[in-house]
């Protein structure tokens, strides 16, 4: 998954799911996915942006330091289990 397709997920969720603006509340995220695809490729922005779609849909907005805190769990998984891309 490509960053901006990501950015575009989190948008429609939150959208869909919390009283927000889900294009102005999701560009804060882009840097976090962009750095992700950086270092850890599709696969890994696509974990990124399924957990944080899954907070957003259990009533969360999460901040962007949770994003990236998320983000570095997800690159660490995948470094260690499948050596990245």
């Amino acid at each position: 998954m490509r960053p901006q397709e990501a950015v575009r997920q989190l948008q429609n969720a939150i959208d869909a799911s919390l009283d927000e603006e889900g294009y102005r509340t999701a560009a804060g995220y882009r840097p976090t996915f962009e750095r992700v695809a950086d270092q850890a490729g599709g696969r890994a922005v696509y974990a990124l942006a399924g957990e944080l779609t899954e907070t957003v849909f259990c009533g969360d907005c999460p901040t962007p330091a949770d994003a990236n805190e998320t983000a570095e769990r997800v690159i660490d998984d995948r470094l260690y289990t499948d050596g990245g891309e």
